[in-house]
């Protein structure tokens, strides 16, 4: 079994913004820290690291801000609400913005945010990413159908975490919801890589 520099990329993102605040929250549970505070404390690393972001390239990275106020508000929501329930909802925060992000850049745009994406994260292959847009009617094609799958997908995975928030003892919502998202993710990546047939180079 072979690794490359993305999937140990997205394994790392994954364990830290995800499995991280997970395993913090019920660390502190077993020491019968109160749920809502065990919520807020679990969120502080997503906070400090997508700060951390902002302040090394010292710039407004308008999606690391937008995290950023969404985690900070949501948690000054929660502490004068007294509702833990209304922490676990967070991630839904952002993945339904992003989700419809996604669908509406294919009503409005020329190219779709998925595409856009792409091309920022890869910089050296963005002239070639955009040379196939412009030739290639199939390559068209199978953007916007990815960048459909991914848009759904997130709007699919914010209801599904509010419906769990709501309805769920709190004490399994964190576990259910990292489990949800992660396999999300990687089921996501997998079949975009099939459907985009994206080679994988391994390094060396």
């Amino acid at each position: 079994m072979t690794t490359t520099t993305s999937d140990r990329g997205g394994l790392t993102m994954l364990l830290r913004d995800v499995a991280l605040p997970m395993a913090l929250y019920y660390v502190l549970r077993s020491f019968d820290v109160d749920a809502l505070w065990a919520l807020l404390v679990s969120a502080v690393p997503p906070v400090l690291r997508t700060g951390y972001v902002l302040a090394r390239h010292r710039r407004i990275d308008p999606l690391s801000a937008f995290v950023l106020a969404v985690l900070l508000i949501n948690g000054a929501v929660a502490v004068f609400s007294g509702d833990p329930r209304l922490l676990l909802v967070r991630s839904a925060w952002i993945t339904l913005p992003l989700g419809v992000a996604m669908l509406g850049s294919l009503l409005v745009g020329r190219r779709p945010l998925l595409f856009r994406a792409a091309c920022t994260l890869q910089p050296a292959r963005a002239r070639e990413l955009d040379q196939l847009w412009g030739l290639s009617p199939a390559f068209r094609q199978r953007w916007r159908t990815a960048t459909l799958g991914w848009g759904a997908g997130c709007v699919l995975l914010a209801c599904a975490v509010v419906v769990m928030a709501f309805t769920l003892p709190v004490d399994v919502v964190p576990f259910l919801e990292t489990a949800l998202t992660v396999g999300s993710a990687v089921l996501g990546v997998k079949i975009t890589r099939q459907r985009m047939g994206i080679n994988r180079t391994v390094d060396a």
